[in-house]
């Protein structure tokens, strides 16, 4: 009898390994953005303080453009390929003519409020795109929190421990990035330059603040599906901007997939997927219900990120997310969002090589 439960449990075990290595499909856990977590606390103006480190802005690059008017803009870039909608107040306008010069421009009342960039011909002064992260802590003084006044309000952004590998914030003279580094690599993959104002509405930070809070309103249904929709386009290009830089194939849209994802978010979003007794639906029953034929697969979900670009970067900074983005067989891609819920599937059709350009 001993014998047959030693078998018995052999073979299960067997079983259990065939099962998990044999899956072509990879869905990996939500991955939560910042937004879920970071604390704004009212506190007492005699305790703040403001910084004053604060470095000389620069005379030269893409954040000469912040605070500049719209004519600036096309002056220096153009006109943009598309320009698409936030919750913020803002509007990006997109600039994605090649993957080497993709970035972002948020505008406000005809006024450069942000700059998103991630291509690595950028002008990114006094920093350079791929630049090590030991590089940029020689001349950057990365402080844990930076307090700045607004109006009659106080506020002062803390970071925590994990930002200061991978999201630093500094300060400049009326200006501040947000410097996004590759944790494994050690390099800066892209970075954000913004106003004050911009900042604060992002909240990608622990707050505490004395005064009023800068809180944006809760968009109608129909610009956030607009959002959703833009962010998604935002999502599949950042993606093949990073493989590019990696020397992986660009990605090319498949519909399908795109539905697929779109449904998934929703369904995280109303399930509350989050809380673990909950679970959507699983992209490998979706791939079947759909008669979908792959040789691989793999899904990245996320939630509470502000934006494209923070999403992308909390994927490339998580283990498995970022193995299955940068997956090299894979050849489509679909992305759906559904407020602050992200789904981003991934399959490698059988026999292909077709590449987008």
């Amino acid at each position: 009898m001993k014998n047959l439960f030693r078998i018995l449990a052999t073979v299960a075990i067997i079983l259990v390994i065939f099962i998990y290595f044999d899956n072509p499909v990879k869905e990996n856990e939500t991955l939560t953005g910042k937004n879920n977590s970071e604390q704004v606390i009212t506190q007492n103006t005699s305790e703040m303080e403001e910084s004053n480190n604060i470095f000389t802005r620069p005379k030269t690059g893409v954040s000469t453009l912040i605070g500049k008017s719209t004519s600036e803009v096309t002056k220096t870039l153009g006109k943009p390929t598309r320009i698409e909608p936030t919750v913020f107040g803002y509007e990006w306008w997109v600039y994605n003519n090649s993957f080497s010069t993709y970035q972002l421009i948020g505008v406000t009342d005809e006024t450069v409020t942000q700059a998103f960039i991630i291509g690595e011909e950028i002008d990114v002064t006094p920093y350079k795109m791929g630049q090590s992260l030991e590089d940029i802590y020689r001349f950057t003084l990365v402080q844990s929190e930076i307090t700045i006044s607004i109006d009659k309000s106080t506020y002062t952004f803390t970071l925590g421990e994990n930002d200061f590998n991978n999201r630093i914030l500094v300060q400049f003279d009326g200006l501040f990035a947000m410097l996004y580094i590759d944790e494994q690599d050690g390099k800066l993959d892209g970075i954000r330059f913004l106003d004050a104002k911009t900042l604060l509405v992002h909240k990608p930070y622990d707050i505490s603040y004395d005064g009023e809070m800068i809180d944006t309103s809760t968009p109608t249904s129909t610009l956030q599906a607009s959002v959703d929709r833009a962010i998604e386009r935002q999502i599949v290009e950042i993606t093949n901007v990073l493989r590019v830089k990696h020397n992986l194939a660009v990605l090319e849209t498949d519909v399908i997939l795109q539905q697929i994802a779109r449904t998934h978010s929703e369904e995280m979003a109303n399930n509350n997927v989050l809380n673990e007794s909950l679970e959507a639906s699983k992209f490998s029953d979706k791939l079947d219900e759909y008669s979908i034929v792959y040789d691989s697969a793999g899904g990245n979900t996320a939630a509470f990120y502000i934006d494209a670009g923070e999403a992308v970067a909390g994927w490339i900074n998580s283990k498995d997310h970022r193995k299955t983005l940068f997956g090299k067989n894979y050849t489509h891609i679909g992305v759906g969002v559904y407020g602050n819920y992200f789904t981003q599937n991934f399959i490698q059709k059988p026999n292909t090589n077709e590449q987008t350009e």
